[in-house]
């Protein structure tokens, strides 16, 4: 079986050739794109380094061996401008290919326009409607929600710990695939922690409306799933852009790259990514202070709202055209 890395990059060279495809077709056709913007290595460097096209190339980590190279022409070259998704990214990138970091544009990831904060009314019917009168998620006080994958870095062990202090909360994990679910299912000994599995992206929000409290426990090291990943000190979540969106009290991981979106008591509280007691009393200062948990919800979605919708993202990158 393929590892997901070499798998990942087969299918990275097939789009790219795909869009070269595309490309000549349309210019058989007499058909010229007015904009080229592109994620994938590959494809940038065909139409920005030998197609020579003005182009925009985005980047969400620094790239090694030969794709460190094109990703260095890619930064090099006059006809191609680079978008990342952090300052801190933007910060190495421009350290290890010696560019002008001036040339280098940060777009952080974002969240669907349009969302709506919901009032306590409007919740509560979305919590029945997902949780019958006997589910034993009910019967608590307050939920708190975590929605992503379960790889290593992403804290679950501090949600699990957590859920051990306080018996009177709901913990609620959704994400991951089967084998994750069931290992932990089978390893869970909390009657409060619960892990709801796989939800589909247009689902999401709905099921993050339902929490009382929003939990991003990123740790020092955070892995997308690859061995020998860290995207700690670059990462951009788009989790936590779903979650300003919703407009909950979020408690946050203080780590340097999320304090560029986060501010501490005012669209949330950050907290030590590693000590348990430092989570306990967070979580519990925002499940008793009802002032403090809708200023925290109101602010993080104005900041969606103004600032961290991909419609407002996509405009920004086409005036770099």
């Amino acid at each position: 079986m393929l590892s997901r890395s070499i798998l990942g990059r087969a299918i990275e060279f097939i789009i790219s050739f795909n869009a070269l495809i595309s490309y000549l077709y349309d210019s058989i056709n007499n058909i010229q794109p007015r904009y080229i913007i592109s994620r994938n290595l590959y494809a940038a460097a065909i139409f920005g380094l030998f197609l020579r096209k003005k182009i925009i190339y985005e980047t969400h980590s620094p790239e090694y061996r030969i794709r460190g190279i094109l990703q260095k022409k890619l930064l090099q070259s006059e006809r191609v401008k680079t978008v990342v998704i952090s300052n801190a990214l933007r910060n190495i990138i421009s350290s290890k290919y010696k560019v002008d970091i001036e040339s280098i544009y940060v777009f952080h990831d974002a969240a669907r326009a349009g969302k709506s904060r919901l009032n306590v009314n409007e919740r509560k019917e979305i919590r029945n409607s997902v949780f019958s009168k006997n589910s034993p998620i009910n019967k608590y006080e307050k939920i708190i929600g975590y929605f992503g994958h379960l790889y290593r870095g992403r804290g679950i062990e501090i949600i699990e710990e957590n859920a051990a202090l306080l018996p009177e909360y709901a913990f609620v994990i959704y994400g991951g695939n089967e084998a994750e679910i069931i290992e932990f299912r089978r390893s869970n000994t909390h009657n409060n922690l619960f892990f709801m599995g796989f939800i589909s992206p247009k689902d999401i929000y709905k099921a993050m409306s339902l929490v009382d409290v929003l939990l991003m426990p990123y740790q020092k090291k955070v892995s997308i799933g690859l061995a020998g990943s860290d995207t700690s000190r670059w990462m951009s979540p788009m989790k936590l852009f779903e979650y300003l969106s919703v407009g909950l009290p979020i408690i946050s991981s203080n780590l340097p790259v999320l304090r560029e979106v986060l501010i501490h008591n005012d669209n949330c509280l950050l907290t030590d990514p590693e000590d348990v007691q430092k989570w306990k009393e967070a979580i519990k200062t925002v499940c008793t202070d009802n002032t403090l948990a809708n200023k925290l919800g109101h602010n993080a979605h104005l900041l969606y709202k103004n600032k961290y919708t991909w419609s407002i993202r996509a405009k920004l990158m086409l005036e770099l055209l």
